[in-house]
């Protein structure tokens, strides 16, 4: 969820939890695996900002806009208005209450079919998988205050300062406030039939678009590291 710097919320923000429920079911669903979760409704059904795809960039204190420069929509495709190494941003803090929170919503497995995996852009390559499920560990909620938000943005080089001026004049400069980030394993289920060269391809696939490595026992798991999932931006 975009948020303004100006509405003066104080600490409470939405918590950025992502991939949880496919839909508004409660309690049991936190404990129990369920297959048919869904990554994709999940974003709808709790109203939360997701990326596109998960990703190491854009964590807390990142200046960025729409890739297209055109307005910002969740699932977000973000581009950097200010290179990392030029912003400078402390490290974040763990909310561990609200990364507890997120762990029970994440716990269990959720499932991607061909066409969920389609939607997020993971196209080539992934026609001999049947479906992928996905298993979170050590998920965590980081963030930083407006104060070190505004620090970044005031220490800013003369070139960063114009572009983000020039972006906020046009409504579409954010600053990331809160992320979830998580370990990640995609374990796909493969098509009756599948060769072992189409397997390697469909895995390949899935390691380009989630930035993954491919897990050295197991020849049908990508797991990526410290990937962000979703984000609560505020605008600049």
């Amino acid at each position: 969820m975009v948020e303004h710097a100006n509405q003066g919320e104080g600490g409470m923000f939405k918590q950025v939890a992502l991939l949880a429920l496919a839909s508004s079911v409660s309690g049991c669903a936190h404990t129990t695996t369920v297959q048919e979760r869904s990554p994709i409704s999940a974003i709808e059904a709790l109203g939360f900002d997701a990326l596109a795809l998960p990703t190491t960039a854009y964590g807390p204190g990142s200046l960025v806009t729409s890739v297209r420069g055109n307005g910002l929509t969740p699932p977000y495709k973000l581009t950097y208005l200010c290179s990392p190494e030029y912003t400078d941003p402390p490290s974040p803090s763990i909310d561990a209450a609200a990364s507890s929170q997120a762990s029970r919503e994440f716990s269990g497995s959720f499932k991607l079919d061909v066409s969920s995996l389609a939607s997020l852009g993971v196209g080539a390559g992934i026609s001999s998988i049947e479906s992928v499920s996905i298993k979170f560990d050590n998920v965590k909620i980081e963030q930083l205050g407006f104060d070190q938000l505004g620090t970044i943005r005031s220490g800013l080089g003369p070139v960063c300062r114009d572009i983000v001026a020039e972006f906020s004049r046009k409504g579409i400069a954010y600053q990331t406030k809160q992320a979830l980030r998580a370990d990640v394993v995609y374990t796909a289920t493969f098509k009756r039939g599948a060769s072992a060269e189409a397997k390697g391809v469909a895995i390949a696939a899935l390691k380009a678009a989630f930035g993954g490595s491919v897990q050295s026992d197991s020849a049908s798991s990508v797991q990526g590291n410290g990937l962000y999932y979703g984000l609560v931006l505020t605008k600049v």
